[in-house]
Order: structure tokens, then sequence, then C-alpha cells
């Protein structure tokens, strides 16, 4: 077999080869190990882990709903051809609950990133940003966890409380004002 690299030895930095070895290993002028982009790496792995904890309290509010419906809501009958009207609001509730925690998940898997370009860095210290973007995403992830911890303790077969509704409503609010907080972190203001 014969050698690869001419002369027997590994290239120095004025060589074309060890230049092109330099951008494969850089990416094409994107650096893996650079502190902004392990951030923002970072950005969308937590984002993912909020995401996460969001569908799965969706996914239970779902179950409690059909829970309650098959409870509550029983096929007509000749006597009875309408469902009870509390029982219908206590299903909605259900439901309205479980649309709005999807709402905030789609509102943060669709949340912006910071761009990597010179306008933006321009206008900002694009590692404080990014710093600050974290410490958003980590009030997201551990309210999204509190809110799933919330209603997988909510009881099976049972309507929802009023003290337990308002707990939900509470945190779906601070959720969805970090969400703000986080895009106006990311907008450009002259």
């Amino acid at each position: 077999m014969s050698d690869p690299l001419p002369g027997g030895s590994l290239p120095g930095e004025h060589s074309r080869l060890y230049r092109i070895g330099v951008m494969l290993l850089n990416g094409y002028g994107y650096n893996w190990y650079r502190r902004e982009n392990q951030m923002r790496a970072d950005d969308l792995l937590i984002r993912s882990r909020a995401s996460e904890h969001l569908e799965k309290a969706a996914v239970r509010l779902r179950d409690l709903e059909s829970r309650y419906r098959r409870k509550y809501l029983l096929p007509p009958t000749r006597e009875r051809p309408d469902p009870e009207p509390q029982a219908v609001a206590g299903a909605r509730r259900f439901r309205v609950l479980m649309e709005r925690v999807l709402e905030i998940d789609t509102g943060l898997r669709g949340a912006a990133v910071p761009p990597e370009d010179k306008i933006w860095q321009r206008h900002r210290s694009e590692l404080d940003a990014l710093e600050r973007l974290t410490q958003c995403d980590a009030i997201l992830v551990a309210g999204a966890k509190e809110l799933d911890d919330l209603i997988t303790r909510v009881p099976a077969d049972a309507a929802l409380d009023s003290e337990t509704e308002q707990n939900i409503d509470r945190y779906l609010g601070e959720l969805a004002a970090v969400l703000t907080q986080r895009a106006e972190l990311l907008a450009i203001r002259p």
C-alpha cells in the first residue's frame, strides 16, 4: 500500500491538505466546540425536554377526559336523550386545558433560535444573549415538569376541582409569559 501523504509526514499549516482537514473538522465555518455553538445545541435539547413534559401532560389530560366521558356522559336513552350539562361542561374543561397545553407546546417547538449572522451579533453580545436564553429555557423545563406532575396527580374518573384547574391555568400562564420573554430576547430593536 502506498503512503497517502507526500514525503510520509503530516502536512504543515500552509498545505492545502491541512486547510481542507481543518475545514472538515470545523464544518466549513461552523466550529462545534465554540461555547456559543454548544449553547445553541443546549437550547434545542432543553426545549425538547420541556416539550416532552408538555406532551405527557396533554396525553394525560386526553386520558382523563376520555375516562370522565365514559363515566359521566352515558349513552342517550329514551328517558334522558340529552347528556347532563354539568357533565358536558366538565369534559369540555379537560379538552380546553389539553388544547392550551398543546398550544404552549407548539409555541415552544416553533420558538425562534438565535441566528448566527453578523447583523444579529452587531446588535447584542451573542454569548450573553445565549446565556439568558438558556435561563428562559431552564424555566420552561421546570414549569413544564411541574405542570406534568400536577396533571399526573389529578385522580382518574373525577371532575377537575377548581383549585387544580386554577393551578394548571397559572402554570400555563407562566409558561406563555416565559415564551413571550424568550421571543422578546431574540427580537432586534434599533
